[in-house]
């Protein structure tokens, strides 16, 4: 009797190991699960096994590798690379990042890694967009969706690499994607005005002047906050030298007003970012002026990063009937230009 039960696992065994074959095709390897239980776990561990698969069983190309076994076709499909965002070569301290689903389920959730190094050490972004220790992972629109998101704290002049996996459950893990390369850059702040020197025709009495010619102002800022334009004068209005008398700063409508000297900024514009607009009450038009002093005001202002920022100086003034005649009327103002880094 036992002869015979050893005999039918005998021929039990030879067709095992028999390839699946027709004319058509071969399967040099398949398995079959182990039956009952075949996952165990704990509240720190997951484990899922399966009897019968070949060892070191994959299939690698240069753009794929195909595992076997049942574990392998519950994983989500690799991410394509992430999408990197320079702001146009403007980002001093961040890189606008944007997940590529590589078409994963809906609630497929994702984290992002980040390093310096080609992945030597690697650090994770974060809920609030900053780099930690550990993966965080959430859902696609978490991350800003198509609109992608920010990678925040990053130190300029740098070069990053970002790669994506994926996550929807136990067993699910990707592989990293390929990872994406962009360079923050340095900060920096550009800032002209030309020309620099201006004259205002004969100053008559009742009538308001205008300089000529305009002065331009130009600025540009990757500052995260923007930056802004101030000026300042050194005699607080007109002054003659021969006669120690000064045509006061003004701020008003000198239309309206015996005598004056003011400041106007017209028309702000920039290329892109910003805006860069004129802080009141220095953007009067018409005879409308403001007072400069011996303290720096603010005259230009954005709170963004601005391109090409640009505005028209101009100087009016107005005399009075006693006020002093002379050739000799003039004021030294400055510009200034900063940036909010």
């Amino acid at each position: 009797m036992l002869r015979v039960i050893s005999g039918v696992m005998s021929v039990g065994l030879v067709l095992f190991a028999a390839f699946s074959a027709s004319p058509n095709y071969q399967l040099n390897s398949y398995g079959v699960g182990s039956g009952g239980t075949s996952n165990s776990s704990s509240s720190t561990y997951h484990l899922q096994g399966s009897a019968g698969e070949q060892a070191n069983g994959s299939t690698a190309g240069t753009t794929y590798t195909a595992k076997n076994g049942s574990v392998q076709t519950e994983q989500l499909n690799v991410p394509p690379a992430p999408t990197l965002d320079t702001g146009s070569g403007t980002y001093y301290n961040k890189l606008g990042v944007t997940v590529n689903t590589g078409n994963n389920p809906s609630d497929t959730t994702y984290s992002i890694a980040v390093s310096t190094n080609n992945f030597v050490t690697t650090n994770y972004v974060q809920a609030d967009g900053t780099l930690g220790v550990g993966p965080i992972y959430q859902l696609y629109t978490a991350w800003g969706g198509s609109s992608g998101t920010f990678i925040t704290g990053l130190t300029s002049s740098t070069t990053y690499k970002v790669k994506v996996d994926a996550k929807q459950g136990m067993f699910t893990n990707t592989a990293y994607s390929a990872a994406a390369s962009a360079a923050t850059v340095a900060p920096s702040i550009t800032f002209s005005l030309s020309p620099n020197s201006t004259t205002l025709s004969n100053l008559l009495p009742a009538t308001v002047v205008s300089s000529s010619p305009d002065m331009t102002v130009n600025m540009a800022t990757n500052a995260a906050s923007g930056g802004s334009v101030y000026v300042s004068g050194q005699n607080n209005g007109l002054k003659s030298l021969r006669y120690g008398y000064i045509i006061a700063a003004f701020t008003g409508d000198l239309a309206g007003t015996g005598e004056g000297f003011g400041v106007q900024l017209l028309s702000p514009t920039q290329v892109s970012g910003g805006p860069f607009s004129a802080v009141s009450p220095f953007g009067g038009t018409g005879t409308v002026v403001a007072a400069e002093s011996t303290v720096p005001a603010q005259v230009l202002h954005s709170n963004a990063p601005v391109v090409g920022g640009s505005a028209t100086a101009r100087l009016k003034a107005k005399a009075a009937q006693a006020t002093p005649a002379a050739g000799d009327y003039q004021e030294i103002l400055t510009f200034v230009a900063s940036a909010n880094f």
